[in-house]
C-alpha cells in the first residue's frame, strides 16, 4: 500500500479530525536539498489513535510539527477538524494550535519555575479560562492522574513518570480535538512507559480526542487503532500489523 487515504467510515458526518493532502517538505543541507516528505496523504477519523513509526531522521517529527503549525507548510494542504492550516497566517496558526491541539514531548518540556499545577494551568490561562474554572480543571486532572499531592511540586522534584503525567495533563487540559505525541515514553524506563502509555490511551478515549503518536516502540504501536510507517517520504499503512 503506497498511502493511507480514503477512509470513509467516519464516526459522524463532520470533517475528519485530521486530513493531509500531497504534503511535501524539503530541507536545505549545504549545497543540496533533502526531501523528507514527498506527497503525504492521510485521513484520521475522530476519536482514532494512530501510531507512526519510522527510522530516525525520516521526517516523523517534521510531520508532527507541520500538523501542529509549528513549522510552515511548504506544499500541499493540512486540515485539523475541518480547518485548513495552510490558509492561516502565523498568528492565526498559533491561536488555532493553542485552542485545538495538544502536544506531548519526549523530554516533558515543563517550565522549571512553575509547579505541577501551574504548568497545567498555563495552557488554560492562555485559552481564557477563568481562574475558578482553571483551578477546577487542574484539580480534576491531578486527581485522575493520582498526582493531587504533587500539585505544588516543581518539575525537578518529580520523577520522570510524574513529569510525563503532568505533561499529558497539560496537553489535554483545554480539551483539544487533536493530540500529538512525539516519543512520549522514549525517556522513561520500560515499566513506567507502559503505565504512561495506558494512562494516555485511557485519557484520550475519555476526552473524546484524536491521538497521533510518533514512536520507535512496537509496544506503543500495539495500543493504537491504526499503524502507519513513514518510509522514503511516503506514508504506508501496516496490515496484520506486527509480523515484521
Amino acid at each position: 500500500m503506497t498511502g493511507a487515504t480514503n477512509r470513509v467510515n467516519r464516526r459522524d458526518n463532520g470533517p475528519p479530525a485530521l486530513s493531509l493532502s500531497r504534503v511535501c517538505h524539503d530541507y536545505v543541507e549545504g549545497a543540496g536539498v533533502r526531501s523528507v516528505l514527498k506527497g503525504v496523504d492521510l485521513e484520521v477519523d475522530r476519536g482514532e489513535i494512530v501510531a507512526l513509526l519510522g527510522r530516525s531522521g525520516c521526517g516523523k517529527t517534521t510531520l508532527l510539527n507541520l500538523i501542529s503549525g509549528i513549522e510552515t507548510l511548504q506544499s500541499g494542504s493540512i486540515a485539523v477538524d475541518g480547518r485548513a492550516l495552510d490558509k492561516l497566517d502565523e498568528a492565526e496558526r498559533t491561536r488555532f494550535r493553542r485552542r485545538h491541539i495538544g502536544f506531548i514531548y519526549q523530554f516533558f518540556q515543563l517550565f522549571p519555575t512553575l509547579t505541577a499545577a501551574e504548568n497545567i494551568a498555563l495552557v488554560l490561562e492562555l485559552n481564557g479560562f477563568s481562574p475558578a474554572r482553571s483551578r477546577a480543571r487542574v484539580q480534576e486532572l491531578l486527581t485522575s492522574l493520582q498526582l493531587a499531592d504533587r500539585a505544588g511540586s516543581f518539575p525537578d522534584k518529580l520523577s520522570g513518570g510524574e513529569q510525563q503525567r503532568i505533561a499529558i495533563a497539560r496537553a489535554i487540559a483545554h480539551r483539544p480535538a487533536l493530540i500529538l505525541a512525539d516519543e512520549p515514553t522514549g525517556n522513561l524506563d520500560a515499566e513506567t512507559g507502559v503505565l504512561i502509555l495506558d494512562l494516555l490511551r485511557d485519557l484520550v478515549k475519555q476526552e473524546g480526542a484524536t491521538l497521533m503518536v510518533v514512536t520507535h516502540s512496537l509496544q506503543v504501536a500495539r495500543t493504537a487503532d491504526r499503524l502507519l510507517t513513514l518510509e522514503l517520504g511516503q506514508l504506508a499503512e501496516r496490515q496484520g500489523a506486527f509480523a515484521w
